[in-house]
């Protein structure tokens, strides 16, 4: 058994570190110390049942919605993106863009750094390093929001790049939003995110996984997000991919776990030897019984488990004692990953 805490939301912690401020939903002040230590005590709190925790942590979000980042000490990741690809326009040439020239972001949207910020990687092995030195006994790493967000980013640090140029280039460059070229370019950004995500778990003590949500859907995921969990899979980079199927738990669509299922089977004949971990809905079934059919039919195909989202619905409908009684009546085991040597 294992579960992943979140422990990066917006560049900040849930935990104690050493290179970005607290969380603002711990206290409802940016960089306030809420006096305890979440990632400690779940950690605590879940291996004495035995039960594996995952450090869960959102990549590319910079911060929620279209407001500057915080003051805080220390320094806001959006501050230091500022400082190192500067502005035009008194935009941050290091989020992401869209077509028009804006940073994307909206009512209820995050502002991205850019993939293909040098700087934005090596900060996040920085936090990574630092997370896994102060919680040696944490099990793994899980990435969500390691894609691009909807189409193609028009930031200048990636065009540079794309072009050739340093990161810090200076130039207007045109945005080849329809080339093919640029499209794979960006997948090739995220992808070497996820790589070094995985040679430094990989540096490390054996049995430490890394893991990652991924776009539900594998072509638009591709196609729109520039995400690529089948390449990650095939050229072994990754130990670990939760499709987030929670669509068509809707009572409304009599198709819903036949949909389910299509998808659940593309990935796993696509796992390479690696793991599928699909995920399953917690709301707005008919019954519990529907969950249960979709961890029997993970079973079925052999994944490697399940990732029910989320925690809070399973107390909401009083799902703990069907999961006892039924598909949880037995002890389960976290599979072992030999291929980390």
């Amino acid at each position: 058994r294992k579960g992943a805490l979140q422990v990066r939301g917006e560049a900040d912690a849930y935990y104690t570190s050493g290179l970005e401020p607290w969380a603002k939903r711990l206290t409802g002040v940016w960089g306030q110390d809420p006096g305890w230590d979440p990632l400690e005590t779940m950690i605590e709190m879940a291996h004495t049942k035995c039960i594996q925790v995952h450090a869960y942590i959102n990549v590319y979000p910079i911060v929620l919605f279209c407001q500057p980042g915080p003051i805080t000490n220390p320094q806001h990741l959006y501050y230091r993106l500022r400082d190192h690809h500067g502005t035009t326009s008194g935009k941050l040439n290091g989020l992401q863009w869209n077509s028009g020239g804006s940073v994307i972001c909206g009512s209820s949207e995050y502002q991205r750094g850019s993939p293909a910020s040098l700087f934005l990687d090596n900060h996040l092995m920085s936090v990574a390093t630092d997370l896994l030195n102060r919680y040696p006994d944490v099990d793994g790493l899980h990435l969500d929001h390691i894609r691009y967000a909807y189409g193609a980013s028009c930031d200048p640090v990636s065009l540079c790049r794309y072009y050739g140029y340093e990161e810090n280039c200076g130039r207007v460059l045109s945005c080849p939003l329809t080339s093919s070229d640029y499209k794979d370019w960006q997948r090739a950004q995220v992808n070497g995110t996820v790589d070094k995500f995985y040679q430094l778990i990989t540096s490390r003590q054996s049995g430490l996984w890394l893991s990652a949500a991924v776009w539900p859907f594998y072509d638009s995921g591709y196609n729109s997000y520039f995400q690529d969990p089948k390449a990650w899979l095939r050229d072994d980079y990754i130990d670990a991919v939760m499709p987030m199927l929670y669509s068509w738990n809707q009572n409304t669509d009599p198709l819903r776990f036949d949909r389910w299922r299509v998808y659940v089977d593309e990935f796993q004949s696509s796992s390479a030897g690696r793991y599928v971990i699909p995920g399953i809905g917690g709301t707005a079934f008919l019954s519990f019984s529907e969950i249960e059919a979709r961890i029997n039919y993970a079973r079925d195909v052999g994944t490697k488990g399940h990732a029910i989202f989320s925690y809070r619905y399973m107390k909401q409908y009083n799902y703990f004692d069907d999961m006892a009684a039924g598909p949880y009546a037995e002890p389960a085991s976290v599979p072992s990953i030999p291929w980390h040597g």
